[in-house]
């Protein structure tokens, strides 16, 4: 899946290789070719399978450099070109990582390029201009092993842009970050790519009846499945929760789990599909165990194949397929016979189900039925059956019955939904979070702050213990902030970089600021209603105590203590609807 074997390949196959336009390739070619921008250098930087090797071999044929001399795969590349209204000279560094010994056109060594490319860095208007390709942690460590004072310039400046910060020099480097191209923008990219390929059109064309896409063929099964607009809405919630998340996912990883979700299929070699395999897979009557919902998440993989694939490690964080609720157990094992359950049986199980995998459902069923206990060592055989039926649930439930079966329910992240739904849309369309969703949200922090199970939704309590530390329970009230706007106070949710923020405003000038990723809202939404989960680590709670204390130290600042000697606490106590009171002791002349 690198693009330099990705291009040999596709010409030595006489086929045309997958391909979409970047997101930053616009944005690229036009700070080549613009004549009212100043020359600046270029620098891709991100994970590795963003597509930094094929933006480069874009920006090469964008001024004019010679596909064959882009084709030798070599790691500096040099040519002439008209930038910002004059000729320049312009080099491509393919991978910085590959600069190793020897020399680089016209530089002796890569200590001479690297000085080259910095001193270009912190030019007004220089003559040679670069573009260049590394993976952030890599650049980083580059500049900082070389000693001069203008690669010591350029590396504190990159290290700047790194973290989205920019100063004057800043204007000397056109700085693209691809790690912070959203996962879900990637994956309607890929699907657009993949399933709008020609080559599908041929495969129907030439459909072998007990073969190679045929009716009965795996392939062309999850092709179709993959083509539905409602298994990609599923799909693609899932990478925006993965955005949320903080979690990036890569072009090339994006690929890769597309394949699998294409070809996956766990009797083949190497688990994937290849046309040759699928009239042996029919003829045997295995073509059904290649089963799109569970390829998602890796299913079709050896354990140790999954662990160590970073994309599948992501989407198994959603526990789909583990988690379940009575109801949807319910369908699952008696929604065939049952009046009420029948309807959803029908459209959750059976409908585009094959009769082989619906005849292996129900023997595994009335197996489980007549013995829950298995015969042998480990779990009944009909609970994986049943995992993968949630699995595949998740991605038929309909919208017409999310409001009575939420697809969330399968998850471990219940609230997801809401989250997308409440948080997120509103505010990427410049809107409010409804009140009652932040009043929870108070709620959830406020039995956080306190450690008791506080019921008020009104306010926020900032309580304390006499040492401060982020003790288990804290009585001692320090202040109460109105969740409604007061003054210049107010609580609120604000999108900040397309991330939910809880922002806690204190005065005009002054405010405290709470990503809201997805553990956490889940975490405070759970708490909120009356349970600590334990599936959440240590850590998230930890950060909602660190929060309470960022605001108390704001607070110290904005309101300054009374000048009276006398000691007055206010001790929080909940009465039996878990309202809070506050006893006020005073302690004379202390």
């Amino acid at each position: 899946m690198y693009d330099e074997h990705i291009q040999r390949s596709a010409r030595r196959l006489g086929v045309r290789p997958i391909a979409f336009p970047h997101p930053v390739e616009a944005k690229l070619l036009h700070q080549l070719s613009s004549e009212t921008e100043r020359a600046r250098c270029i620098v891709l930087t991100g994970t590795a399978g963003d597509g930094k090797s094929r933006l480069c071999a874009h920006a090469w044929t964008a001024i004019g450099g010679d596909e064959q001399v882009w084709a030798a795969d070599q790691v500096f590349y040099e040519s002439s070109a008209i930038i910002a209204g004059r000729e320049r000279t312009v080099g491509v560094v393919r991978d910085l990582t590959k600069l190793r010994g020897g020399s680089f056109g016209p530089y002796v060594d890569r200590e001479a390029l690297l000085v080259a490319i910095s001193q270009s860095i912190v030019a007004a208007d220089p003559d040679h201009v670069f573009i260049i390709a590394a993976n952030d942690g890599q650049l980083m460590e580059t500049w900082r092993r070389l000693d001069h004072p203008d690669v010591r310039r350029a590396h504190a400046l990159l290290e700047n842009l790194l973290v989205g910060e920019r100063d004057q020099l800043s204007d000397g480097v056109a700085f693209h970050n691809l790690s912070t191209v959203p996962g879900a923008q990637i994956l309607d990219l890929v699907l657009g790519a993949v399933l709008g390929h020609e080559g599908w059109k041929a495969s129907y064309d030439e459909a072998s009846e007990a073969g190679f896409f045929g009716p009965d063929c795996p392939i062309r099964r999850n092709y179709e499945t993959l083509s539905q607009p409602l298994f990609q809405r599923r799909l693609r919630e899932l990478f925006e929760l993965l955005d949320h998340s903080g979690l990036h996912v890569p072009i090339r990883r994006m690929l890769l789990l597309v394949a699998n979700i294409l070809l996956g299929h766990p009797g083949v070699k190497d688990r994937l599909m290849t046309p040759g395999d699928v009239a042996h897979l029919i003829a045997t009557g295995t073509a059904h165990r290649s089963d799109i919902f569970d390829n998602v998440f890796g299913e079709n993989l050896t354990q140790a194949r999954r662990d160590g694939l970073e994309i599948m490690e992501f989407l198994s964080r959603f526990g789909i397929g583990n988690e379940t609720t009575n109801r949807i157990d319910n369908i699952l094992l008696f929604g065939s016979e049952d009046e009420a359950l029948r309807r959803y049986f029908d459209i959750l199980v059976e409908q585009d189900a094959s009769s082989r995998r619906l005849a292996e459902l129900r023997t595994a069923r009335a197996a489980y039925l007549e013995s829950p206990d298995s015969d042998a060592d480990g779990p009944h055989p009909f609970l994986a059956t049943m995992a993968a039926q949630r699995r595949a649930m998740f991605f038929r439930i309909p919208e017409e019955l999310i409001e009575d079966l939420s697809p969330w329910d399968l998850s471990v992240f219940s609230r997801a939904g809401e989250y997308l739904e409440h948080l997120v849309a509103p505010l990427r369309a410049s809107g409010r979070v409804p009140r009652r969703i932040v009043a929870r949200l108070v709620n959830g922090l406020n039995r956080v702050f306190t450690g008791m199970l506080v019921t008020t939704e009104r306010e926020l309590l900032l309580a304390t213990n006499l040492s401060y530390s982020g003790s288990g329970v804290s009585q001692l009230l320090e202040e109460r902030l109105s969740v409604s706007p007061k003054r210049h106070e107010r609580i609120d949710v604000a999108l900040e970089n397309d991330q939910p923020v809880l922002v806690v405003q204190l005065d005009h000038a002054l405010q405290c600021s709470l990503s809201l990723d997805l553990v956490r809202y889940e975490f405070l939404m759970r708490v909120a209603a009356g349970a600590l989960p334990g599936s959440f680590s240590r850590e998230c709670h930890e950060d909602i105590l660190a929060f309470k204390s960022a605001i108390l130290a704001a607070l110290e600042r904005v309101r300054p203590a009374d000048d009276h000697g006398d000691l007055v606490f206010k001790l929080l106590t909940l009465n039996e609807a878990g309202e809070p009171k506050d006893e006020v002791i005073e302690v004379m002349d202390a």
